[in-house]
This record gives C-alpha cells, sequence and structure tokens, in this order.
C-alpha cells in the first residue's frame, strides 16, 4: 500500500513544475519520515529516507511565502528533521544554523498548533546545548579559564534553558520526553551556573565537579531520548495536511491554500515554458517577483466544517452524537476531515479564533485518538493530549460562548478525564464557571442550564459550581437562568434567558429598581395601536409614570428616539408601539430608534437598572433585548413570536399587575402569565375594563401563547 502510495506521488511530481508541487511534496515527506522512524533514528539505513524528507521539505518551503498559514508548520517540520539530522548523524555547522534558524521563525509564528511548539522548544533546546556542550568539550582548561569571550555565549544556554522549560510546562509530549528534557534542563542550567562562577572568579577555587556531572547527565538524557525513539514512545508530529492517510483521500475534502508560482518575465528565459522547473523558486532572481497567497476565506471555512460535519443540521448534535461511546463508526475519511478543516479555521482566525472553534477542534482531535486508539501506529495518545490542549485554550473564552458549544465541551472534558487521573480537563472548565456561579447564588439562583441536542439539559449548579446533567424527566430547579433564546415549557420553574454564562454572572451583579420608582410609559407614538384599556390600567399601576405618545389624558412628550434615549433611566420602561421589519422600534417623527441607538445610551453610573417591557414582536424581541441590557436595564421582557393584539393586552395586563399589586420580580411575574393562561379559572385581570376577549374560552390555552411571553436577565 505505502509503495503504491509513493509511487503515484512521485509521478505527480514528475508531472508538476513550479508551487503546485508543494502538496504532493508533502505527502511524500510524510511516506519518507514515516520509513525513517520505522527504521530507527540514528541508524545509517535510515538517512536516506531523512535526506529526501528533508529534500522533500525543503522544497515545499520554498514555495511557501511569509503569512502563508501552512509556512510555520513546514518551518517547524523542516528545522525539526534538520536538527534531528544533525543530532542523530552529524553534519556541517551551518545546517545547525539553518535547522536553527527555521525553528525561531516557526515560534515566532501565532498560529502554530500546541505540538509543533512543543517538539519546536525541544529541539531547538537540544540544537543550542548540543553546540554549546561540544565546544566546551573542544576547549583545554587555560582557554576555558581565560575569559567569556573565550568561550561558548551565556545567551545560548539561557536560550536552551528556556525551551526545556517551555516543553516542559506544556505537558504534552509524554513521560520519556519530560524525563529526557528534565535532564537537559539541569545540564544546561550546571553549564550556566559553571559560566556564572568562571565570570565571577579569577578561576581558582572553581569547581569542576558540576561540569562532570554536566556531561554524565546530558549523555543519560541523550540515551533517554534515543530509547524513547527507538520503542516508539516519542510522538512524531501530525501529518501537515491534517490526516495521516492522506494519499486515499480525495484533495477536494481537505481544505487547500491557494500557492501562486512566480510570474514569468519576458526575456528571462521563461524557465517554466520548457517544464523542466522542478525546484523551489530561485530567491537569487528578485526580478522573478511572486504574487503573494490569496487571503483565506475564513466564513468559508467554517461552513466547510459545518456543512462536513452535519450537512444542514446542527453541527453540535453531530459531535455529540459522535462522541457517544455507543456511537458508530464514523464514515471513512470523515474524522481526519473535520480535524484538517478545523485545524485550517482555528489557524485562520489566529487570536480571534472563538472558543466554539477551538472546542470542535479538540472534540475532532479526540475523535481521531480515540478512533486510532488499535491502528498500531501507537500515537492515538498524541491527540488525545492535544485535544486536551485544544480545550484548555478554550476554556477561558466558554464562559462568553453564546453558540452553545459548552455542553460539547463538558462532555468532552468528561471522556478526556477518563484518561487522566487527576481530572484536569473538567478542573479547568469548572474553575472558569465558579466566578458565575457565585453570582448567581448570590441572587438565589439554583442553577445555570444550556440545552443539549437531544432534548436534555446540561445543569451549572450554583451551590458547588460543578456541572450537573439535567433531570431525566426534565424538570428544572424552582429558578433557573438558561443560556440561549430556545423557551422552555415548564411552568413550575422561574426561567429566565441569558446570551452567555459571562451575561449572567454580569446582570447578577445589578440591582433591579422598584418598577414604580420612575416609570415611563411609550404609548403609541405613530397611531394604530391603541391599547386603551391596558393604558388606563398602567396609568392607575404606575401613578408617577412618565407618558410619551398619544394617550388618553394626556402625554408628557410625542415619543420621538431622543425623548425615549434620554429616559433610559428609567425603572420600568414600557413600549407600547410598532417594530420595523429591521427590528426597530417605530417612534414619533416618524423616526426609528435601532437597537446600536439604544446599546450603552444611559445616564445612569451606578450598578442599578430598570426593567424594558417590549412590544410583541417576535423575533425581533432579542436584538432589541441586548441592546437595552447593554444599556444598564437589569432584565426586558420579549416575545418569542407575534401574538395576537387582544391576547397580548390580557398577557401585559396580568404581567403588570403581577409586577405592582403581587410584588413578584420580572422572572416570577412572567410565570404568573404562563400560569394565568394555563388556568381553567381565569380571570380578567382587576382595572382592565373592557376585556378585549373572552378570557373562559380555550383559546387562551394554548401552549403557543404560554411560550411566547419570556424574561432575559436575572
Amino acid at each position: 500500500m505505502e509503495e503504491d502510495t509513493e509511487k503515484e506521488l512521485r509521478a505527480r511530481l514528475a508531472r508538476l513544475t513550479g508551487a503546485a508541487r508543494t502538496r504532493p511534496l508533502l505527502e511524500l515527506f510524510q511516506v519518507l519520515a514515516d520509513r525513517y522512524w520505522r527504521a530507527g533514528p540514528g541508524r545509517p539505513a535510515g538517512l536516506p529516507a531523512l535526506n529526501e524528507a528533508i529534500d522533500c521539505l525543503a522544497e515545499a518551503y520554498g514555495y511557501l511565502l511569509p503569512g502563508d498559514p501552512m509556512r510555520a508548520q513546514v518551518a517547524c517540520q523542516l528545522g525539526w528533521f534538520l536538527g534531528a539530522r544533525q543530532l542523530a548523524h552529524g553534519g556541517p555547522e551551518d545546517q545547525r544554523q539553518r535547522a536553527t534558524g527555521l525553528l525561531e521563525e516557526a515560534l515566532a509564528a501565532t498560529n502554530l498548533p500546541p505540538m509543533f511548539t512543543c517538539v519546536a522548544w525541544l529541539t531547538l533546546g537540544q540544537l543550542r546545548l548540543d553546540a554549546v556542550v561540544r565546544e566546551m568539550q573542544s576547549l583545554d582548561m587555560p582557554t576555558l579559564l581565560a575569559g567569556a569571550s573565550h568561550r561558548p555565549a551565556l545567551t545560548d544556554v539561557e536560550r536552551a534553558i528556556d525551551c526545556f522549560q517551555q516543553v516542559l510546562a506544556g505537558d504534552l509530549l509524554g513521560t520519556e520526553v519530560a524525563d529526557g528534557t528534565q535532564a537537559m534542563l539541569a545540564c544546561a542550567e550546571a553549564v550556566r551556573d559553571l559560566f556564572v562562577g568562571l565570570d565571577a572568579g579569577t578561576g581558582t577555587g572553581i569547581d569542576f565537579g558540576p561540569m562532570m556531572r554536566t556531561m554524565a547527565t546530558l549523555q543519560e538524557a541523550q540515551r533517554r531520548l534515543a530509547d524513547g525513539v527507538e520503542a516508539g514512545k516519542i510522538p512524531r508530529l501530525p501529518n501537515l495536511l491534517g490526516g495521516r492517510a492522506t494519499a486515499t483521500v480525495d484533495p477536494l475534502d481537505f481544505p487547500v491554500t491557494v500557492l501562486h508560482g512566480p510570474e514569468p518575465v519576458p526575456g528571462d528565459g521563461d524557465r517554466r515554458s520548457g517544464g523542466d522547473d522542478t525546484g523551489p523558486p530561485r530567491v537569487e532572481e528578485p526580478q522573478r517577483a511572486r504574487r503573494s497567497a490569496a487571503p483565506v476565506d475564513l466564513a468559508a471555512l467554517r461552513r466547510a466544517l459545518r456543512e462536513r460535519v452535519a450537512g444542514d443540521g446542527d453541527p453540535y448534535a453531530a459531535l455529540a452524537a459522535l462522541l457517544r461511546p455507543d456511537a458508530p463508526p464514523p464514515p471513512a475519511g470523515l474524522v481526519d476531515d473535520l480535524v484538517g478543516l478545523a485545524t485550517s479555521v482555528t489557524h485562520a482566525a489566529g487570536a480571534t479564533a472563538t472558543a466554539a472553534d477551538r472546542v470542535v477542534l479538540a472534540v475532532a482531535l479526540y475523535l481521531r485518538g480515540r478512533d486510532d486508539a488499535d491502528d498500531g501506529w501507537g500515537d492515538a495518545d498524541d491527540d488525545v493530549r492535544a485535544a486536551a490542549v485544544a480545550l484548555s485554550t478554550a476554556t477561558d473564552a466558554l464562559p462568553a460562548d453564546p453558540s452553545g458549544a459548552v455542553p460539547l465541551a463538558v462532555d468532552l472534558a468528561r471522556l478526556l478525564d477518563r484518561h487522566d487521573p487527576e481530572g484536569r480537563a473538567g478542573n479547568a472548565l469548572h474553575d472558569r464557571f465558579v466566578p458565575v456561579a457565585q453570582a448567581l447564588r448570590g441572587v438565589r439562583v439554583q442553577a445555570l442550564a444550556w440545552s443539549r441536542p437531544d432534548g436534555t439539559r446540561l445543569l451549572l449548579h450554583t451551590d458547588d459550581g460543578r456541572f450537573h446533567d439535567g433531570r431525566p424527566d426534565g424538570a428544572l430547579p424552582p429558578r433557573v437562568v438558561v443560556v440561549g433564546a430556545e423557551p422552555l415549557s415548564d411552568d413550575d420553574a422561574v426561567v429566565s434567558y441569558v446570551a452567555s454564562a459571562r451575561q449572567a454572572g454580569e446582570l447578577a451583579g445589578r440591582v433591579p429598581l422598584r418598577v414604580t420608582e420612575a416609570p415611563v410609559l411609550v404609548v403609541d407614538p405613530r397611531g394604530g395601536h391603541d391599547e386603551a384599556g391596558l393604558v388606563r390600567l398602567c396609568r392607575r399601576l404606575y401613578p408617577r409614570a412618565v407618558v410619551l405618545g398619544r394617550a388618553d389624558g394626556g402625554s408628557d412628550g410625542p415619543g420621538t428616539p431622543a425623548e425615549v434615549r434620554r429616559r433610559l433611566d428609567a425603572s420600568m420602561l414600557h413600549l407600547t408601539c410598532g417594530v420595523s421589519a429591521t427590528g426597530a422600534l417605530e417612534l414619533a417623527g416618524p423616526a426609528d430608534l435601532d437597537a446600536a441607538a439604544i446599546t450603552g445610551r444611559t445616564a445612569r453610573t451606578s450598578t442599578e437598572g430598570g426593567l424594558v417591557v417590549l412590544p410583541p414582536a417576535g423575533d425581533g424581541s432579542v436584538p432589541l433585548a441586548e441592546a437595552f441590557l447593554a444599556a444598564g436595564f437589569t432584565g426586558v421582557v420579549g416575545w418569542t413570536r407575534p401574538v395576537p393584539r387582544p391576547v397580548a393586552t390580557l398577557m401585559l395586563a396580568v404581567l403588570h399587575t403581577g409586577l405592582v399589586r403581587g410584588g413578584l420580580r420580572p422572572a416570577a411575574a412572567v410565570r404568573s402569565v404562563r400560569r394565568w393562561l394555563a388556568s381553567p379559572d381565569r380571570r380578567t385581570p382587576a382595572g382592565l375594563a373592557p376585556a378585549p376577549m373572552d378570557v373562559t374560552g380555550p383559546a387562551l390555552a394554548d401552549p403557543v401563547y404560554r411560550s411566547a411571553l419570556v424574561y432575559h436577565g436575572i
């Protein structure tokens, strides 16, 4: 199989010229690298494969311009293999310097994956330390004592120490590497201490015992690493193209960076036209300028990943199903495709990669490690460790995640902790959510909930700050805050909704004003939304209210956007107006007030905030609710769908009656509306006359109405 793959790749390369050779070169490199590892690092029999693997990488590297997402990974691999050849087989000093430069370039990149980063640190540290020790061994005692200018540079030793410390901090490369790295760190520190002692003294009284022990330590470290590689315990870097079986996968299933070869220059002889330009671009010919690589379309990459995972369905549901222990094997090539696409997304996004991006990559890596557990390569643990690292990079941003990635992250952490007796993945997740749990416990919320794709729920209990699965019957704690906008059909619990866990923690720190303290009623500013009965009820419930718009009994202003913005410090802002197709409030003027004009417009500097009651506009409530919360309000009563005006009038009358006469908090007042609708004994709210419709009939019991009114906030 491997021979056929190699033959096919060599045939493809024979037909290609210039940058088009990049991908098959990387694939052939992988074949040759695997052959070298099987032969045994340091053995002469493997050297031809190593040399040709380096040649493949070197040519491919020449086609990748600075800024190309693949360049850092190829630089890392090339630097590593050059370093391995230098350390295991020897070679001229310029090759050591070449390897060092490539590794430094790779480490300076912002998109180098964690496993590549650790290997780069390790190889760079070995090269730096090996050069120092070899130079020391060539010096006689008088030269060693002659001064710093006659010895290897102290900065090289300090750089090696830093490299080894970075490897140990990453904790990605297994026990054998950690032990060997610890030994090399001790060696480098002993050399540093020797140099410092020599510089501080005159050469007399210097204990050279540490230097002798240093040499023994280095030899032991090299033996440990060699034994580890020989036994297959030292992890290899992942395939540059995201999966191991790349030669059997359709290239269209992989994200491909568009690479442009050099433009032909008239009169240059145009070596490409002869079809024999099989080498890398000649950097010594500045007139043959190359165009930069095409910009990466991050949205297209995310879309491709989403479609590969779930087609038109929910990607989180699809990934959660793949994680289940009883799930059937995924289709051939799917997991490798997911790793490749997810890696491309996180690299293209760089520092802007979302928590969801990183969680999806972690899941893909875990799936590859799980499914490859018995493939004979011995690298399953590498993928699992890489998955843990990818998940750890997502934890800081998960509390702010609005996409539903938290349940998936928790499921993955539980699986990863089966490989880790210390449970570090789960503990790291819990640690990030403890501040949120503490804030919610302070306002008597029992749990923060996320809905799972299978209909169950994930709960963050505020008493212990830990994640728990919801009850099988779906029952909720008495007071729960839900992340997301999908309404829950539970008339027993007091439920409110937030965009993220972080928003829940922030809102828990705000102090709600009494709704009767400084209320504002915006009443039908353009006409066509006359709610005379409801307005009269609200005037009685809120006698101190400022009234804007067209209202019986007069108003304090026409209800323009400017007037409403000036009242964003209201204790209760009731809005009876239209909502445009773009989600803006239709106010007097006529003029609209959109979400962008609301956000941040508040005169309050304290943590106090009021309540907003939105008109029954359906889906348009969510951006308006977020805008009012951003403007400093503590909560917003909104709607998940449009409701007939008579029904909405009754629901709002029950709501305001509960807020004022019942003394209910907003979330509890919304629950009282749901219960009133469900009750067969419902009565017209006191003070609402005339009733807009018969309240005793079965129409109001429709579950669609009960789930229409929601509360955003705490």
